[in-house]
């Protein structure tokens, strides 16, 4: 094996490597705003409890379809 061989790997890895952690920042992303978006819902959901019932309500009747 030659140098340029090593080197052509090496870069090989090095791309999918960053490819790799990229995605993995993206997912990590996205899951950290979900997250938040799910817990402000939670907290006006147990602040207003009316709004809460009409929540149960349509999720029933969607459940229903």
């Amino acid at each position: 094996m030659d140098q340029s061989f090593d080197q052509l790997v090496t870069e090989t890895l090095a791309k999918r490597l960053s490819e790799t952690e990229l995605r993995c920042a993206q997912l990590e992303a996205l899951y950290t705003l979900t997250a938040k978006e799910l817990q402000e819902t939670n907290e006006v959901l147990a602040y207003d409890s009316a709004l809460k019932e009409l929540f149960e309500e349509v999720k029933e009747q969607k459940a229903g379809n």
